[in-house]
Formats: C-alpha cells, sequence, structure tokens
C-alpha cells in the first residue's frame, strides 16, 4: 500500500476518532476527558490532511515538516491530558502548549529542516516518552474494577512504543537512510500504518474507559444508600456470598456484626426527620473510625446496620464493637445548639464451620436483641458454646 493511500485512511481514522468520541461526550457530557480524546482526533486529523496535501503538487510547497512533528506530538500528549483529567489528575495542556510550540522552533532550524531523519530524531523519542508517560500513568491508577480496560490502553501503548523505538534504532544507526515528508520506504509506510492501527485502537479504548466507569457508577448507585454512603441490603447479599465462598477456600475466618441506634424512632419525634438522618450519617461516620478499611458496611433498614468482617479473631472482633459502643456513648450528636446523646446495641457472631452468611446473620441479629433486652447501650455475642452472652 502506497503512502498516499495509507496518509487517506489515517485521516479517515482520525476523523472517526474525532466524531464519534466527540459525540460520546455529548451524551456524556460529565466525562471531560473525552473532549480532550476528541482533540486527540482532530490533532491526528489535522496532521494526515498535511500529509494528504503534500501529494498535491499546488499545496507542496505550503506543507511544514515543523507542523507536521508539531501536531503529531500534540496529538499523544492528548491522550496522555485525557487520561489525566479521566483519573482526575492535572490535565496539563499549558505543558502540551509548550512542548509543541518547543518542537516546532527546533524543527525549523535549518539543518533540522533539511534533513527528515533529524526530525524524526528530534520527535520519535519525544512521542515515545508521552507514549510510556501514558502506560505509567495507567499502571498507577487505583481502581482494580477498571484494571481490565486500563489494561487494554496501556496494550495498546506499549505495542506502539515498541515500533517507536524499532524506528528509532534504525534511523540512529543508518543516519543517511534516504527519507522525505512522505516517503515509500518501508520504514515510513510501517509507520503509517501503525499509527492508523493505533488511532483505531485508542479509541476504542477509551470508549470502553468510560462505558465501564459510567457501569461501575450505575452498579455502586445501586448498591449504596444514598444518605450514609454504605453499601444497601442488596449488596450484602452479593458480597456476603462470595467472601463467605472465599473462606471457604482459603480458611479466613468470617464474622458479621450487627448494630442499631436506640430509641431513633424517639429522636424522630422530638427533633424530626432531618435531625433523625444527622443521627445516622453521625452514627455511620463515628463507626468508619474504629473499623478496618477494608471491612464492609451496609445499611439494610431504617436504622439497622451491618458489618461484615474478614480474616479477624475473637479477641478483635470483641474489641471492634466495644470501641463502636464506647465511641457512639462519648460523641453526642451536634445540631445547632443541640447536643442529643445517643447510644447503640450491638450483637456479633463469628462463623463456625460451614455456616452460610444468612445464618450468621441471624445470630448477629439475636444477639443484637439480646443486647436491647438487656438495657440497651451494650455488646452482646455468641460464646463458644453458641451461647449468648453481653459485655458492657
Amino acid at each position: 500500500m502506497d503512502s498516499f493511500t495509507l496518509q487517506v485512511a489515517s485521516a479517515l481514522v482520525s476523523a472517526i476518532m474525532m466524531i464519534s468520541l466527540f459525540l460520546l461526550y455529548r451524551a456524556s457530557s460529565r466525562e471531560m476527558c473525552l473532549l480532550d480524546w476528541s482533540a486527540a482526533g482532530l490533532l491526528f486529523f489535522l496532521r494526515n490532511c498535511l500529509g494528504v496535501a503534500y501529494f498535491v503538487p499546488q499545496l507542496t510547497s505550503l506543507v511544514s515538516g515543523a507542523m507536521v512533528n508539531a501536531l503529531y506530538l500534540s496529538a499523544h500528549a492528548a491522550i496522555l491530558v485525557g487520561v489525566r483529567r479521566h483519573l482526575g489528575l492535572w490535565p496539563g495542556w499549558p505543558l502540551v502548549g509548550v512542548l509543541a510550540f518547543l518542537v516546532f522552533g527546533l524543527s525549523v532550524i535549518p539543518v533540522v529542516q533539511q534533513s527528515v531523519a533529524l526530525r524524526l530524531m528530534l520527535l520519535l523519542p519525544l512521542v515515545l516518552l508521552l507514549c510510556l508517560a501514558t502506560l505509567y500513568t495507567l499502571w498507577r491508577a487505583p481502581d482494580p474494577q477498571m484494571r481490565t480496560v486500563y489494561l487494554l490502553m496501556m496494550g495498546i501503548e506499549l505495542l506502539f512504543s515498541l515500533q517507536l523505538l524499532v524506528k528509532i534504532v534504525l534511523v540512529a544507526l543508518d543516519p543517511d537512510m534516504p527519507l522525505t515528508l512522505a516517503g515509500d520506504e518501508l520504514l515510513q509506510t510501517s509507520g503509517y500504518l501503525a499509527m492508523s492501527a493505533f488511532i483505531m485502537l485508542t479509541t476504542m479504548a477509551c470508549a470502553l474507559i468510560v462505558i465501564r466507569r459510567q457501569e461501575l457508577e450505575l452498579r455502586r448507585a445501586s448498591d449504596t444508600d444514598p444518605l450514609t454512603g454504605w453499601l444497601n441490603r442488596r449488596a450484602l447479599q452479593r458480597i456476603a456470598s462470595h467472601e463467605f465462598a472465599r473462606s471457604d477456600r482459603t480458611g479466613q475466618p468470617c464474622a458479621i456484626l450487627t448494630f442499631d441506634i436506640d430509641h431513633f424512632k424517639k429522636i424522630n419525634d422530638s427533633y424530626g426527620h432531618a435531625v433523625g438522618d444527622e443521627a445516622l450519617k453521625h452514627i455511620t461516620s463515628l463507626a468508619q473510625d474504629v473499623l478496618r478499611g477494608y471491612d464492609y458496611l451496609f445499611r439494610i433498614g431504617g436504622e439497622e446496620f451491618v458489618i461484615l468482617l474478614t480474616d479477624v479473631q475473637s479477641a478483635e472482633l470483641c474489641a471492634v464493637a466495644s470501641r463502636l459502643r464506647r465511641k457512639v456513648l462519648k460523641q453526642p450528636l451536634v445540631h445547632g445548639q443541640l447536643h442529643i446523646p445517643v447510644t447503640v446495641s450491638v450483637g456479633y457472631a463469628q462463623r463456625q464451620l460451614n455456616e452460610d452468611w444468612q445464618t450468621v446473620l441471624d445470630k448477629a441479629d439475636r444477639a443484637l436483641y439480646h443486647a436491647k433486652e438487656h438495657g440497651r447501650d451494650r455488646v452482646s455475642f455468641y460464646n463458644s458454646h453458641q451461647e449468648l452472652e453481653w459485655l458492657r
């Protein structure tokens, strides 16, 4: 395939990237990264249009190698900018402008302008660094649920980086290689083909990243209590089943702790439902302070809460329950000028051999009711003989 055909194909693929990602942004306007990636498609498109114009005799003299380099570099930088914005990092568009201006300025130096090989040795290492920076940024991304789609883009960037590295080595080893701005040499035609494949695959990867994040946000919204931010009863069934199955495989102990707010109806009746909502948020905030960061937290009813603890021993479980009760007791709810005392009753049960999560939850609930029957503001639990006990 000749260079002209490849340039046209790349221009069409770039236009598809620009248009499709912009239309996706119009449908998901919160995803600002789509604008960055659409801008990358525009920059690739302009770069390829210059490549096509080079083959038109009336326009050949107007095509600037410096401009081609600046646009190409900016397009790869725009992909990195979109990745950074997607991850909540500073995008860095001003740095892209500085870098593009620097490349343009160096490319118009007469000795560089007259040598395609020198322009390539100026451009390709910088593009390689941008690709590796994109790969590294995605590798450092913290969300494991996004890892699959990140791996797709990382793989694309890695493969493109490898072909860039090969081109850099070949040009370095043979600086007298006969190259032109739009030559048909194998090195350049393979580069155009790689660029077209890169743009097409990157478009798919960018779209999948946004779609995957929206899917996870919808799932989190359906699994999360909007008032407290804790998981809901629907999520409890899925997560508890998974963790108890994992406990069967690994032998790690599991436990369930339940608690609710004592006399919560009285708080609602005396101060109103707005204060009741504040009480719920107050209690869950205090509970998170005494729990481990990887415990699962659920609100399953009005003032009823469940905590699923994994890899926890009896002594630690007892300490967590006691700290929770004491912390709530010592920190009343402050609402304006009001200081409203709040207490919780706590029940917990540790999983015994082959028990399912519903059985353990039922035992924890019975322990909770045992605590409430014995005066509230207490912790109740099943002992090693499967008998209920309570402690202050």
